[in-house]
């Protein structure tokens, strides 16, 4: 067995990783959930539409008979200089994330092959007669059969 991982994550440690995403909800209040439904509804600004409208603005700005009214030009000024930071933190926070699922998957394997390694000696140790081991043996088998699940297997239809 390899074991990649040897990390504890004392209780104190894991309370500010919290605390701490609990700030950045609480300096980003007005961060949005969009519906599936809005996602599909609500045009997308990516990498190949920043100078388009990068360029809108700017033009909207030096030329006043372009510019819808000056309300929704400063409106638009927000949401540029909001789009641009958030995409700074909306990247951190997605390779944050990758690797916080990646490193907990392997914790997950790890983990897995530990017990599938202590259900096989369980097997060895029941077939050579180690009293006791036949009930570990039938109780792990259980939850390995159904997946992890403390029923029986699912059958197959």
């Amino acid at each position: 067995m390899a074991n990649q991982l040897s990390v504890l994550v004392t209780d104190e440690d894991l309370d500010l990783v919290l605390q701490s995403i609990d700030t950045i909800r609480l300096k980003l209040p007005f961060l949005v959930k969009l519906s599936a439904a809005e996602k599909k509804t609500t045009a997308m600004l990516d990498d190949g539409r920043i100078p388009f409208t990068n360029k809108a603005l700017e033009y909207a700005t030096r030329e006043v008979s372009i510019s819808p009214n000056p309300v929704l030009l400063e409106e638009a000024k927000k949401d540029s200089q909001l789009y641009n930071k958030l995409q700074s933190v909306d990247r951190e926070l997605a390779r944050l994330s990758e690797m916080v699922s990646d490193t907990r998957m392997l914790a997950g394997a790890e983990l897995y092959e530990f017990a599938r390694f202590v259900y096989k000696m369980s097997k060895i140790s029941a077939s050579i007669g180690t009293p006791g081991t036949k009930s570990i043996v039938d109780d792990l088998g259980k939850l390995y059969a159904g997946n992890g699940n403390s029923g029986p297997a699912p059958s197959m239809p």
